[in-house]
């Protein structure tokens, strides 16, 4: 009796043994199938997309050409952008050329009415006369002759001094002003400021409702 169950109880160990062995292989099986499926899944898209790439060179070719295009449009706008600088820079200069010209021939149109003397007397160097000089203006009705410093007569004539020294008064040292023989004379011995080496004699007339001109400019040793 006791060895009849034994051995049922054995033959069903060995059931289950067999059915636990044989859902291992199924599942080995499952893990091997589904991991070639992946694999070869992959593979294929690489094939496909490596495909893809051969079988479609035009595109690629194109949006090479496309990308050279663009540079070589941006290089032609680069090189426009440097010819009109250097057109605008080369008017400007051939304006700039013009004006220094017409300024020159301004001055020599100056100087060659100018009377230059040299060494007209000891201690002048030059003396200058230039009937291009004009009256510098006035809110005068006739001079004051008083050589008051900072007056309106005073102001009036060291404009007429700077006309002729080329001296802005602004920019003048003043040595002397006054009389020089008359109500509407006088005279002024100026330098450029930081420059005492550097002196003019000027001497100025009254032109009735015009104001101050200057007459005679001698540049001193």
């Amino acid at each position: 009796m006791n060895n009849n169950r034994s051995s049922r109880h054995e033959n069903k160990e060995k059931k289950v043994n067999r059915l636990y062995n044989l859902l291992i292989a199924v599942v080995a099986v499952l893990i091997v199938f589904v991991g070639g499926t992946m694999i070869l899944g992959n593979k294929d898209k690489s094939d496909n997309q490596a495909e893809t790439t051969q079988n479609n060179p035009q595109t690629n070719e194109q949006k090479t050409d496309k990308t050279a295009k663009k540079d070589d449009d941006s290089s032609k706008d680069d090189q426009a952008t440097d010819d009109q600088a250097t057109d605008d820079q080369s008017s400007e200069d051939d304006q700039s050329s013009e004006d220094d010209q017409a300024t020159d021939e301004e001055s020599n149109d100056s100087d060659s009415q100018a009377e230059v003397e040299k060494n007209p007397e000891p201690g002048v160097a030059e003396r200058k006369v230039d009937p291009s000089w004009d009256s510098v203006g006035t809110s005068q009705d006739a001079p004051a002759a008083t050589y008051k410093k900072g007056s309106t007569d005073w102001n009036e004539m060291l404009k007429a001094v700077g006309e002729g020294s080329g001296i802005s008064p602004s920019n003048m040292t003043v040595w002397r002003l006054g009389n020089n023989g008359g109500v509407g004379k006088a005279v002024a011995t100026v330098s450029p400021k930081g420059n005492s080496s550097t002196k003019y004699r000027v001497q100025i007339e009254w032109v009735d409702g015009e104001g101050w001109k200057p007459a005679v400019v001698d540049k001193l040793q």
